[in-house]
């Protein structure tokens, strides 16, 4: 068997907004006026802040294009893009963005025309979450080069505290906190098993995810507030930390000697210190001082997702991390998420000084490959990827749910166990791919609240043998085949052995402004996925991913206010239905001629259920039986549900038998259109 070769830090790229502003200015800017000793208390002197010219998915952008300045490698040589960040405030006035996704608009900004993209959402751990999902595909031989970005311009939050906070307990006072930033890194698989990520390990812990609620204020000041159970949430999270760990150090064999550095969230100096505390009085001795402990929130404060690789950046230039350290990364998130990974640096250090000093790019010995995100699932592992059990909400229980986005997603999670071998308690992920959501929630994860709900592995030791990780996939309604793809590598490359995928839909502007909606059919839907017994059994064959981006701006969602009040602005081309039935075929072509499909073995197409004229008008538009299209859709689209709804037609109504193979059609903003071949 051949050595490891583990996931490394090729380059990294981080961008600070110009401006700086000191804790006493953050103060005396309160309303309210508050005797609260931020600095002392903190340790955060100041911090740097956008939203003049910048918002984040500009600092996203700069931060790629520092990391790729670094790389060896170019635009059009990356083939995965996860974007991270929890804020997606994107342009003045509070334009906080839906569709398309970050992902999306980057890839098109920044031409990386070879590049899957996709959103994930997962409160401060996202970017390690970005990191854990791209060490996936990796690791599985899916992609070989991979950008895991996130813009994070949060600063916001604490100009609605300053009006809002009433004293010094108030629970917005967190936002007091936040730092805005950019990072971005290009991941890839290194020569060995000495450098890189010796492992990554991360799980949630639902029980606890109401301690930190990001999402739209109710009050006149407009914008998004924070509220955060800064007691609790820093009593479990630094807690389990500290045994989690623990725990790795003994899977990875480190003593004391192998950390050179040890990087947990920068939130404040309190915590940074109490972790430390408890460490050390596990191990009876100073294993953490001075010397490896970072703190790094003097002059950056709270910059959410992007903390860890801040402080990298920072320890980098000053000369502090050299070639060959070993750093002990310890995550935490509202959710809450925990995680731990040890990494070993090969001559990043090195390389991101010369260049700071010179100028000097890496240069690039290695050849660009295919599109490899459409490879076959089944060339690594044997048995193919498939879906176990399903559950959608039937329409006799459609009145029975409330019209929410965790109550449609828990009851779809609910009908799918009563069909599966497995229980809330068995399952290792679980991914939300639901885009609209109540009040505009932004923090926790919709899963992590969803984990809390069904009580799978809600509250576990750190060293418990088995957790739930999860986390929500956020690319319009192609989010599904999104979630289910990222489920296949996870699985792929033994970081789970099954997942609970969920998707959910609401209409925001239903009380609101009831005539400009979506038109989505407010419903939820769930599947779990395992591997298939046999290698040539049932499950997904392939994934393929296409993109029309010169259609990107035919759509565009992003949350209006007014009065207090919030709504999705919606900004749709009449055509956009059109330009959708012209890209699809496309598609199609492309995708039968890469893989191969023999056209007369697709017993089943699973069209995106938008409408039933949409499902109608595409029949005529593809070179297949008119009578082979599952066609489930009323005057409502099914949205991030329609291929989970497909595919119960498709079962209960006689499409497909034992063996036949359908092909799945998903599209959505930006333009995307995704497409799987399924084996039944």
């Amino acid at each position: 068997m051949s050595e490891k070769q583990n996931t490394i830090i090729e380059s990294l790229g981080v961008y600070l907004p110009p401006k700086e502003v000191s804790s006493k200015e953050i103060m005396k800017q309160c309303r309210q006026k508050l005797k609260y000793p931020m600095e002392r208390l903190t340790g955060i002197s100041s911090r740097h802040m956008a939203g003049d010219v910048e918002f984040a998915i500009d600092l996203a952008e700069k931060a790629i294009k520092m990391c790729l300045d670094r790389s060896k490698y170019t635009a059009d040589e990356i083939e995965l893009v996860i974007c991270c960040n929890i804020s997606r405030y994107d342009g003045p006035n509070f334009q906080f963005s839906f569709e398309p996704s970050t992902s999306v608009r980057l890839r098109e900004q920044l031409g990386m025309p070879n590049a899957l993209c996709f959103d994930i959402s997962n409160a401060c751990a996202g970017m390690f979450t970005g990191v854990h999902i791209a060490d996936a595909f990796l690791q599985s031989g899916l992609v070989d080069k991979a950008v895991v970005v996130s813009g994070e311009y949060i600063t916001h939050l604490t100009k609605t505290a300053q009006y809002e906070i009433t004293d010094e307990r108030d629970e917005r006072m967190a936002c007091l906190t936040l730092g805005d930033s950019g990072a971005a890194m290009v991941l890839e698989r290194g020569k060995d098993n000495k450098t890189g990520f010796h492992q990554i390990d991360m799980y949630t812990l639902g029980e606890y995810s109401d301690c930190c609620i990001a999402k739209v204020t109710d009050s006149e000041a407009g914008g998004a507030i924070m509220l955060t159970d800064s007691l609790r949430i820093h009593a479990v999270a630094i807690g389990e930390s500290v045994k989690h760990v623990v725990n790795m150090l003994k899977k990875v064999e480190w003593n004391k000697d192998n950390m050179q550095h040890f990087i947990m969230h920068q939130t404040a100096r309190s915590a940074i210190s109490e972790l430390a505390r408890q460490f050390n009085e596990f191990y009876r001795e100073q294993v953490l001082d001075k010397t490896n402990m970072v703190y790094n929130v003097q002059n950056r404060g709270n910059t959410s997702t992007t903390t860890h690789f801040v402080a990298i950046w920072d320890n980098i230039i000053n000369n502090k991390i050299q070639n060959g350290d070993s750093v002990l990364f310890a995550i935490q998130a509202s959710g809450v998420t925990l995680g731990t990974a040890p990494y070993t640096f090969d001559d990043l250090p090195e390389r991101l000084r010369d260049y700071e000093e010179n100028g000097t790019k890496p240069a690039n010995l290695t050849v660009v490959g295919d599109e490899s995100q459409n490879e076959e699932l089944n060339h690594r592992r044997g048995r193919r990827i498939r879906v176990e059990s399903l559950g959608v909400i039937p329409d006799s229980e459609k009145a029975l749910v409330p019209t929410n986005a965790l109550a449609l997603a828990s009851s779809a999670a609910g009908n799918c166990f009563a069909h599966s071998k497995y229980n809330p308690n068995d399952i290792d992920l679980l991914i939300h791919s639901g885009v609209h959501r109540d009040e505009f929630l932004s923090e926790p994860a919709i899963a992590a609240l969803l984990a809390g709900d069904l009580k799978t592995n809600a509250v576990v030791n750190a060293d418990a043998e088995r957790k739930t990780f999860a986390y929500d996939v956020i690319n319009g309604s192609v989010s599904f085949l999104n979630a289910c793809f990222n489920a296949a590598a996870m699985i792929k490359s033994n970081k789970a052995e099954n997942a609970l995928v969920v998707a959910s839909e609401i209409e925001n502007n239903t009380e609101l402004r009831p005539d400009q909606l979506v038109g989505l059919m407010e419903t939820g839907s769930a599947v779990i996925i395992d591997e298939s017994d046999d290698q040539d059994g049932e499950g997904f064959i392939s994934f393929h991913f296409k993109y029309f981006t010169d259609h990107i701006d035919k759509y565009y969602s992003f949350i209006g206010q007014g009065e207090g009040k919030s709504f999705l602005d919606i900004n749709r081309d009449p055509k956009l239905l059109a330009f959708f039935i012209e890209c699809i075929p496309e598609a199609v072509k492309s995708i039968m001629e890469e893989s191969g499909m023999d056209p007369n073995k697709i017993k089943a197409i699973l069209p995106p259920q938008i409408s039933k004229e949409f499902v109608d008008e595409l029949r005529g538009k593809l070179d297949f039986d008119p009578e082979i299209f599952v066609n489930v859709a009323g005057d409502k689209d099914y949205f991030t549900s329609s291929t989970a709804y497909a595919m119960h037609a498709a079962r209960e109504q006689g499409f497909v038998e034992k063996g036949d193979i359908g092909l799945i059609i998903n599209v959505g903003t930006g333009i995307q259109v995704a497409g799987a071949f399924y084996q039944f």
